[in-house]
């Protein structure tokens, strides 16, 4: 593992130093990110880059954050690894990637009950979540900062998919709890970061994907090269991760601590709004393109989450307790809020 990790390292310094070093200032801290999103996705500014301008503006310039969109430095998946390694000192990805090594963090990305956009950042916040997940991240050397909402996610496809029945061999790339859950129904899940997908549909090496919300496909430009989207949302809820190095994280300053979580919190408010109003325009440019948008019928959703819950009580929670407890609190959360869940 030692050996990977350094690989890992040497390889994502060698791509850091293609795109340049930071440029000279007087800042005491100077920390290099990647994100998964791209520079022409509107969170890669609203989100990203607003989060590191608000870090420089906040500490009075003695902090910069230099900002690598997506696969610039590593692939997306590798993005924990790197930040674990240290040749990232922040990363802006999906914990998902790493739940392999990690069975605590499985599904951790989207929830078998996806009830209403901010869940997921809420629990992080204010439902316990936070104090159930850094130590997880600091065993697996990062800080785990925080969380962003992601709008609910559709599936975009270039078969139809009218039914659930219609996913029997069909290649899609998903990850996670959805790609478990679409098995159940046949489905032949494709594993593939978000900077090969337009490659992946265009080519046909994979027949539809879910990646996360409707901006952010557009943004990736993947209506260019899909057919249908289909309606509704087969999950709510769910968000990207933050991790820093641990290192990094522990040689702030408390203060400087505190700006960087309050500008995450901020920039993370930022974003959801600025998607919720883009979503509705984002649609009709998508109408305008020629794409169609498919309507389940009745009782399909319900039977998508009842096989999330199966994946989560068969499989997740049976192979770590720390994934339950976890999961356990996720689901008392929204029973306080009213919602029915179940166990996990």
């Amino acid at each position: 593992m030692k050996t990977k990790l350094k690989s890992i390292a040497l390889s994502a310094f060698a791509a850091a130093l293609t795109f340049g070093p930071l440029q000279a200032s007087a800042a005491d801290v100077e920390w290099r990110m990647q994100t998964y999103a791209s520079t022409g996705m509107s969170e890669y500014n609203s989100l990203v880059v607003n989060f590191a301008n608000r870090v420089e503006k906040a500490s009075a310039g003695r902090m910069k954050i230099q900002v690598f969109p997506a696969g610039q430095v590593v692939a997306s998946p590798e993005v924990t690894e790197a930040v674990r390694a240290g040749a990232l000192d922040l990363g802006n990805t999906f914990l998902l990637y790493y739940a392999g090594k990690e069975p605590a963090l499985q599904g951790i990305n989207e929830w078998p009950a996806g009830l209403y956009d901010q869940q997921a950042f809420e629990w992080f916040y204010s439902g316990g979540g936070k104090e159930l997940l850094r130590p997880v991240g600091e065993r697996n050397n990062f800080y785990y900062l925080g969380v962003s909402t992601l709008l609910g996610e559709n599936i975009w496809s270039n078969k139809k998919i009218e039914s659930l029945e219609d996913f029997k061999g069909l290649k899609i790339r998903t990850a996670g709890l959805t790609a478990e859950s679409l098995s159940k129904f046949g489905a032949s899940p494709v594993s593939m970061a978000s900077e090969d997908i337009y490659t992946g549909m265009q080519r046909g090496t994979i027949d539809a994907f879910e990646f996360v919300s409707t901006p952010v496909h557009y943004g990736f430009g993947w209506h260019e090269v899909t057919k249908y989207v289909i309606n509704p949302k087969f999950t709510m809820g769910g968000s990207s991760d933050w991790i820093v190095n641990l290192d990094s994280w522990n040689a702030l300053p408390d203060d400087l601590k505190e700006i960087v979580d309050n500008s995450l919190r901020a920039a993370s408010d930022d974003f959801f709004v600025q998607s919720r109003l883009e979503e509705g325009e984002i649609v009709k440019k998508l109408e305008e393109a020629g794409v169609e948008f498919l309507t389940w019928p009745e009782g399909e959703i319900e039977k998508f989450e009842k096989a999330r819950y199966e994946v989560v009580r068969e499989k997740y929670s049976p192979n770590s307790e720390d994934f339950r407890v976890i999961q356990q609190s996720r689901m008392d959360f929204l029973t306080k809020l009213g919602y029915a869940v179940e166990a996990p």
